[in-house]
C-alpha cells in the first residue's frame, strides 16, 4: 500500500492509484458484497431503528425514511461498481492497478465502502475482538472479511481525508 495515492486528475476527476493486488481483491468484491445489502441481518444493520423506546417513532422512520435510504445506498453502489469498469494497469508502478472516477462520485465511493464493511461485519459476525486480531488466514472466510474491512476501512480514510481537503 506503500504506493497508494489519491490524486485530482483534472478538473473534476480523481485517480485513485498504486492499488496493488490485495486492494485490487477487495475494491472488485464491492459489487457481491453489495448484492447482499438485503440479508435479514444486513438490512437490520444498515437500517436500524433510531429509538429504542419509541416503536410508533420506528414505525414511522422505517417506512417513510428507509426507502430513500435504501435507494440513495443502492444507488452508491450502482456508481461504484460503474466506475470500477474504469480499473486499468497503474503505468508508474508494476503489478499495480488504479482508476479515475468523476470527483462528484466521491460520496457515492465512501457510501459504497461504509456499506460493504457494515455488510462483512454483519454477515461474518465480526466482533471487535475479531478487529484486533493480526493474525489472518485468508482461506477462512471471517479472517478474510475481518482482513477487506481493514482494507477498506484503510480506502475509506483516504477518501474522508481527501474530501475534507476538497
Amino acid at each position: 500500500m506503500k504506493h497508494l495515492c489519491l490524486q485530482p486528475d483534472g478538473d473534476q476527476r480523481l485517480r485513485l492509484s498504486g492499488l496493488d493486488p490485495v486492494i485490487l481483491d477487495c475494491l472488485q468484491s464491492l459489487p457481491d458484497i453489495l448484492a447482499q445489502r438485503d440479508a435479514s441481518g444486513v438490512r437490520h444493520r444498515l437500517f436500524p431503528n433510531p429509538t429504542t423506546t419509541e416503536p410508533e417513532s420506528n414505525r414511522d422512520w422505517q417506512r417513510l425514511i428507509t426507502p430513500e435510504l435504501h435507494h440513495l445506498f443502492a444507488a452508491a453502489g450502482e456508481t461504484v461498481t460503474l466506475d470500477l469498469a474504469a480499473l486499468a494497469a497503474d503505468p508508474e508502478h508494476n503489478n499495480h492497478f488504479q482508476i479515475t472516477f468523476a470527483a462528484d462520485h466521491l460520496n457515492a465511493w465512501m457510501s459504497a465502502l461504509n456499506q460493504t464493511r457494515l455488510i462483512l461485519g454483519e454477515l461474518f459476525s465480526i466482533t471487535e475482538a475479531d478487529m484486533n486480531h493480526t493474525d489472518f488466514n485468508l482461506d477462512q472466510p471471517k479472517d478474510l472479511a475481518v482482513f477487506r474491512i481493514h482494507i477498506l476501512g484503510y480506502l475509506l480514510q483516504l477518501l474522508i481525508e481527501h474530501a475534507g481537503t476538497a
